[in-house]
């Protein structure tokens, strides 16, 4: 199966969780950084469900999935403890045009969530499309190693110099600056992770100096 790869802005959107399974408390804490409006079903409180609804963080209701739950929800990602629920909570899902994510369970999904390695902004998402979930985990694990945390910040950096280059007049002239910056600094990132974003933006101001008078 082929899938069309996509990140989503949860934030403040209703999201359906349907909770339950060994993973519950990992897909909670992505939910939850993704800033969406959670509700979640879930019969037993295993995962301080309680103190997270009293702190207004989730809308908690202590049960399981009934026919109707995914009304007005933009996203659901069901992970009860029994995935036979999840043809029927499918079936609903594709009457009401919502996308499920039904964990470990593919079949039954119209979305998938890929294995996720995270460097402040830097997003690098891994999936096997169902087929093969623990070889993404260790993609993952070898892809954390080799993108030190320094890449996050990198990012950072690159966003501060966006209206700068922005103000460049030629699209062409943008784009090769732009490419000759990050060429830049992942080669000094290459030779040194530690020290290398340091020196980096120094020789990146130097560039920088060099079309200054574009923007005049």
């Amino acid at each position: 199966m082929t899938y069309f790869p996509l990140m989503l802005d949860l934030r403040d959107r209703p999201v359906l969780f349907i909770a339950g399974g060994p993973e519950t408390e990992v897909k909670l804490k992505a939910l939850l950084e993704a800033q969406a409006r959670i509700t979640v079903l879930a019969e037993e409180d295993h995962w301080n469900l309680a103190d997270l609804a009293k702190e207004g963080r989730v809308r908690w209701l202590p049960r399981g999935y009934r026919e109707g739950d995914l009304e007005g929800f933009f996203l659901v990602v069901s992970h009860p403890r029994d995935k036979g629920i999840h043809p029927q909570v499918k079936a609903e899902a594709e009457r009401r045009r919502v996308f499920l994510v039904a964990v470990d369970d593919p079949e039954n999904a119209s979305a998938i969530l890929p294995a996720v390695v995270r460097r402040g902004e830097l997003v690098v998402a891994l999936s096997t499309s169902g087929a093969a979930p623990a070889l993404a985990v260790r993609l993952k694990e070898r892809l954390l190693r080799l993108l030190d945390p320094e890449y996050g910040e990198l990012v950072a950096y690159l966003r501060r110099l966006r209206p700068r280059i922005a103000a460049v007049p030629s699209f062409a002239e943008r784009r090769r600056l732009w490419y000759r910056i990050v060429d830049l600094a992942l080669g000094e990132l290459d030779r040194d992770p530690e020290a290398g974003l340091a020196r980096a933006e120094e020789k990146v101001e130097e560039v920088l100096a060099e079309v200054q008078p574009w923007t005049r």
